[in-house]
């Protein structure tokens, strides 16, 4: 889907009244309700009005060491993608979103508006429309997941990977996901089970299977498993508890330490293409992800 394509922009709604649509003019978007307006920016349509203070509190946040690093890997995408990958402590063997675009619509995806609500800088598909509070690099539209500048049901898939966990109004940002998604339309959503705490920059919350399913109670379950399981889940803990003790010596030590076991000991991860043959691996599986239909 073209940014701003005009089966784009009829899709959108202004996030401050919640009634006008959108009209682009010059290099801003005008609500024709309270003709408040967004600019776009470096090709980005822009909605949040506090970006100065969110971008301080990221910055305040992203001091500590280990935010430092991931945002200098960030920098390059395809780097931290690869080191994801290789080196990481979760193994992703579950359905990822790209296969759940293809497997719905096939090729006919120009035409669909898929919203990825807190990409980062993950491009899972050409013509997904990257959504994210920080403008990173292939973010599209800059927006808070609490108030998603779409109107209801005019969305044909929503992505969130990893995303619900770092929003502190978690409630606010699926029941905004629940009302974009259109009848019959889906959504991709995954999220940390068994996983300890990791600020990227801030953690805020978890998930069961079955919690995740009650959120979305609106969308009939199509597919519900583990993204990475218990070898993951095993791995992630213990590289956390191994570096416990270098805790004592700075937070610093205990970061350098985490990503050192993490490297150790990612080879665990293959386990998982044994464990996910398991019925009831998901009760003990690092991320869990939730394939829903909105109900018509």
């Amino acid at each position: 889907m073209e940014l701003l394509s005009n089966s784009f922009l009829n899709a959108l709604q202004c996030p401050v009244c919640k009634k006008g649509g959108l009209s682009l003019r010059e290099n801003k978007l005008v609500c024709s309700s309270c003709s408040e307006s967004f600019p776009v920016l470096h090709g980005k349509l822009c909605f949040t009005k506090d970006a100065d203070a969110m971008m301080q509190k990221y910055d305040a946040e992203a001091k500590q060491f280990v935010n430092r690093l991931k945002s200098l890997v960030k920098k390059s995408p395809r780097l931290f993608m690869f080191l994801t990958y290789a080196i990481g402590s979760v193994s992703y063997f579950g359905e990822r979103p790209w296969r759940t675009i293809e497997k719905a619509f096939g090729k006919d995806v120009k035409n669909k508006i898929i919203v990825n609500v807190g990409s980062g800088i993950t491009k899972v598909h050409p013509d997904v429309i990257n959504l994210d509070i920080f403008p990173f690099k292939n973010v599209d539209v800059v927006a808070d997941a609490s108030s998603l500048p779409f109107k209801d049901g005019s969305v044909d898939m929503l992505i969130s990977e990893s995303t619900i966990e770092h929003t502190p109004n978690a409630e606010s940002a699926m029941r905004e996901m629940r009302r974009v998604v259109k009848p019959g339309g889906l959504a991709y959503i995954s999220i940390p089970f068994i996983m300890p705490f990791h600020a990227s920059p801030n953690d805020y919350s978890r998930l069961t299977h079955e919690g995740l399913k009650q959120k979305f109670y609106d969308f009939t379950p199509k597919k519900v498993g583990s993204l990475g399981g218990p070898a993951s889940a095993l791995v992630t803990f213990l590289m956390y508890f191994l570096a416990l003790p270098f805790s004592v010596i700075s937070e610093s030590a205990y970061n350098l330490a985490t990503y050192f076991f993490m490297a150790i000991l990612s080879p665990l991860r293959i386990f998982d293409l044994l464990f996910n043959l398991f019925p009831r691996a998901i009760e003990v599986s690092a991320f869990i992800y939730f394939i829903g239909e909105k109900k018509k």
